[in-house]
Parts: C-alpha cells; structure tokens; sequence
C-alpha cells in the first residue's frame, strides 16, 4: 500500500512476479549477425495496495550484442536485487530505487526491470499515462523499421518499397561485412529522400576499415550509428570531426557516466535511448536531460521486445529531446503471440515545408501514444504462462 511517514511518500510492495519467457517468432530474426528462432524475455510484476505494475526487458539470447542475456539477467534479478528489496516501505523516487539497488554493480537490464515496474505503478497512482508523469510532450511519435542482411539485395528492395508505401519515413539498415557500401549504393540510387540511418554495432576499426568509414558521408545517412567499438570515446570524437554525417553512440552509453563522457568529448551529435541498457526510465532521463542541456539529440530504440516493453521505449520517445523517429515493430508479423498490444499506426500529412509543390500531399506513419494509466495495457497472463520457462515469486 502506498502513504506517508513524516510527510513523505511511500509504497509498499505486497508481491513481486518475474517471468523468463521464451516466445517463438513466425520468422527467424537476425540479432548480432545470427539468426535465432524465438527470443528469451524477461518480465517483471509488482503489486502494491491493488495496483500492479510492469516490465519488460530483452537483451539477448546470448551474451553477443552486449555483455547481458535474458536468463542472466533472470539469475541477478531473482538472486540479487530482489531480495534486497525486503518488506520495507519504498520512497516513491526512482532515485531512492536506484540507491537501493547501488551495491550491485552494473546489472542494469534487471535494475530496468524494478524501474519500469515502478514508474508504471506511479503512473497509475496518479491515474496518468507514463509518458505523461515522466514529462513527455507528444500525442504521436514517428517510427521507423530496421532492415537487417538479407539473403539477396531484391528482397530487401521489396522490403524496403512496402516500407515506404505505407509511410515509413526512416529506415535503418544494419551494416555487415560483406553488406555494406555496395548495398547503401544501391538502396540510395532508389529512395534519393528516405531518411537512412545506418546501424554498424561497433563492428568496424579505424585503421582496417578507414575505407568504408569516410564513404558513408557519399551516402547522406541521417546518422551512423556505434561505428566503431563501444570504447573508443575518442575515435568517434575523430570520426565525428572528420564527417559530414552525425555519429550516434549507442552501446558505448549504458549510463548517465558514459554519456557525459560523449557530451565532453564531443563524440557524437546524437544518443540512442534504450530503456534496459540504461537500467531504466530514471537513468533515461537523466541521459535525455544531459543531451539536451548540451544540444545533442536523443532517439529512443531498442532491438526486439514485445509490445509490453515497446510502451516503456515509446514513453521515452515523448520526451522533448527525443527529435528523431523511435524504432518500430510490426509485432503481429514478427511473434507468433504477442502477450501485449501494438499501439496503433495512422498517417498524418508531412509538415507543409516537407511538401513539394504539385505533387501529392507526402504523409507519413505514425503510432498514437495511449491514454490509459500507465503503460495502457495488462499483458496477457495466458500468453506469458504458455511461454515461461521459470517464474519466480516473492511476497
């Protein structure tokens, strides 16, 4: 139940449910250049006087992306960070949670997962939607899908077309070896105005690849993302002096910390959010207010999640520094049951100084952030039951 003690508010949590979920695709998915046929999620339920609140983080079937995977973040959660919850009341701040939970050092999917939940039931408790409490500013968000290899140049063409038919705006394409200049070169010759971002994960060097690297700029990407490794702080500082093109640090900021380091070093002219890696809407905006403070944009993204953690990552979006469209899904393509609901999509005319005199009005797709308390929804027990491989219970 949630109150005051000397004047200050409190919540006391009455139950805690974590969920290791493994959910099929329709589909293989390409995640860190493998392709995998479901995906292991977490997910986490709290109670608190009636209220309930939710989380959802994906970090990998393995630790190949990043350092984290689900089922290690099932382990710390459930092992670790659970427990030293206690019965205690809770100062109801995202920073007294964050206090809380310091003794364990990084970890910060699973820190996310306490966070989100959190930040859900205060959302609640105020009888407001979570993009509202955490300061966002939008009604609709700007999306774009993310095309990964593909097994020949036509397919992901056709991909991209029925993208652009249904008013995608931005696309981002993720850079391989072997899937890289020749490919930009080709989808850049089609689609002259589509905002491309291209998405490298750090999988290029400096000295081995100086020949790719100063040839995106021929391409005019909307940004290139974690060109290089996530520790090179000062080689992205070089790389964004040396390019026309803005660099956006993704991996390489897990924290507030990483993200000063960026601001100071001047190493990228944009930030890519993702919710779990940064251990939560707390820490999120706290990155978010620090890039704007010092005008650097922010996106907010995220590689595979449902449409549960999707709400989390499109709250985000509504922040004011959030300038660039948010990662998107279409979910009812990508799993073969999704235990949450897809916001839903509608196109809206371009700005009339995007319009081109004489020609049809342009419009472009966006998703309707929802009114409900909250993230809007309860997951569906059912699905989550169907698919879990461990549930944990604390009360």
């Amino acid at each position: 139940m949630a109150g005051k003690i000397d004047g200050i508010k409190y919540m006391k949590i009455d139950k805690i449910e974590a969920f290791l979920v493994r959910l099929p695709l329709r589909q293989p998915f390409c995640w860190a250049d493998q392709f995998i046929p479901y995906i292991d999620s977490v997910f986490l339920r709290t109670e608190s006087d009636g209220l309930t609140g939710w989380g959802e983080v994906m970090p990998g079937n393995e630790p190949t992306l990043t350092a984290a995977w689900s089922h290690g973040v099932y382990l710390c959660l459930t092992e670790c960070l659970l427990p030293r919850l206690g019965k205690n009341y809770l100062k109801t701040t995202g920073d007294d949670l964050d206090k809380l939970l310091e003794p364990i050092h990084e970890n910060r999917h699973a820190k996310a997962l306490l966070d989100m939940a959190f930040w859900d039931m205060q959302a609640k408790q105020e009888n407001k939607p979570l993009h509202k409490i955490i300061g966002g500013v939008k009604d609709c968000l700007e999306i774009g899908l993310t095309f990964d290899r593909m097994n020949d140049i036509e397919d992901l063409l056709t991909a991209i077309r029925r993208a652009v038919d249904d008013g995608y705006r931005r696309v981002t394409l993720k850079i391989r070896p072997g899937w890289d200049l020749r490919m930009l070169s080709i989808v850049r010759a089609e689609f002259s105005t589509l905002m491309l971002q291209c998405d490298v994960e750090g999988a290029l060097d400096m000295e081995k690849h100086s020949e790719i690297i100063y040839r995106f700029d021929d391409f005019f990407p909307t940004l290139l993302e974690q060109p290089i490794s996530v520790y090179e702080y000062v080689g992205h500082a070089m790389l964004q002096d040396a390019l026309k093109t803005a660099i956006c640090m993704d991996e390489s900021v897990t924290s507030l910390h990483q993200a000063e380091i960026v601001l100071d070093l001047r190493s990228a002219s944009t930030i890519c959010l993702k919710v779990g890696r940064v251990g939560g809407i707390t820490e999120a905006k706290r990155i978010h207010d620090a890039c704007k403070a010092c005008d650097v944009a922010c996106y907010s993204g995220f590689d595979l999640l449902t449409s549960v953690g999707f709400r989390f990552a499109a709250a985000v979006a509504s922040l004011p520094n959030c300038t660039l469209p948010t990662d998107f899904l279409r979910w009812d393509e990508v799993f073969e049951e999704d235990p949450g609901v897809p916001l839903e999509t509608e196109l809206i005319p371009l700005p009339q100084k995007e319009q081109t005199s004489g020609s049809d009005t342009k419009m472009n797709r966006v998703a309707k952030l929802w009114t409900e308390p909250g993230i809007g929804l309860e997951p569906d027990r059912n699905i989550l039951d169907k698919y879990t491989l461990e549930h944990f219970v604390w009360e």
